[in-house]
């Protein structure tokens, strides 16, 4: 019996890495295969789904300063311990949650500009709150051009972090 491995990205503005899961492997099955399917992310939309863990939100700026809610995951500390070996609690942010083009839909004059990321830097101390030591920002589908200054201007300085490891999901090097 042939055997189908499905392990897709969103389809942006068509499907979401789930749905594509579920529409393959339920194709698979209806032709007789056997199929497993494993949502991925590029570090954009979709991550939290990608990667699971409880649902958290928290009340951030979005990208032009207007008060969102955005969600986050918390990945069980038991499942996903730190480099050293030690549990610790995982959490998974998605800037797009914070600082999204889908926040900013129909940018106009220079909102990209003044755009900023800021909601991102709240997400970051809502993680540190929590109890997380590791924090995974996926960085894809921004609306903002700061370069992060807008997080790094709400979390303060670096001691505000301090003991956290930080790892950045992208698929892009710039």
């Amino acid at each position: 019996m042939p055997h189908l491995v499905a392990a897709p990205d969103k389809f942006r503005g068509t499907a979401t890495a789930v749905e594509v899961v579920a529409a393959v492997t339920a194709a698979a099955d209806a032709a007789g295969w056997s199929s497993v399917g494993v949502p991925l992310s590029d570090g954009g939309e979709g991550l939290l789904e990608a990667l699971g863990g409880a649902v958290h939100r928290a009340e951030v700026p979005g990208p032009l300063g207007a008060p969102t809610i955005a969600e986050w995951r918390m990945l069980s500390a038991t499942d996903h311990p730190d480099h050293t070996g030690h549990p610790g609690p995982t959490a998974v942010i998605e800037m797009s949650r914070a600082a999204g083009r889908a926040l900013l839909p129909h940018p106009r004059g220079d909102e990209p500009v003044r755009a900023d990321t800021a909601g991102v830097g709240t997400l970051l101390l809502a993680a540190r709150d929590a109890g997380a030591r590791r924090i995974v920002v996926g960085c894809g589908g921004s609306a903002t051009t700061d370069g992060g200054w807008g997080a790094v201007r709400t979390v303060g300085s670096a001691e505000q972090l301090d003991g956290i490891e930080i790892t950045v999901a992208c698929d892009v090097t710039t």
